[in-house]
């Protein structure tokens, strides 16, 4: 990950971003309508940034629905537990 001359986060792909978007929905638990909700390619450094405005990526909006992140934070709850 590096940084773009935004100040934004920049991911090297998509698929790289979309977990980053995933893992930071299972590591700050955000309510509805707040959060980072899809990713864009940038058109000045030409990797991907995370935004909370737009459509909901597809993948984030199934984990939501279908109970995946629910069951991914509270894997990771436990699993900081036994740290």
């Amino acid at each position: 990950m590096t940084t773009c001359s935004s100040g934004k986060r920049a991911y090297l792909n998509e698929a790289i971003a979309v977990e980053a978007l995933i893992e930071a929905h299972i590591q700050f638990d955000y309510g509805k309508r707040s959060g980072p909700v899809a990713v864009y390619q940038c058109d000045e450094c030409g990797q991907f940034h995370l935004t909370s405005t737009g459509t909901m990526n597809q993948k984030l909006q199934q984990y939501l629905a279908d109970g995946t992140l629910e069951k991914l934070r509270r894997a990771r709850a436990w699993s900081n537990k036994w740290k």
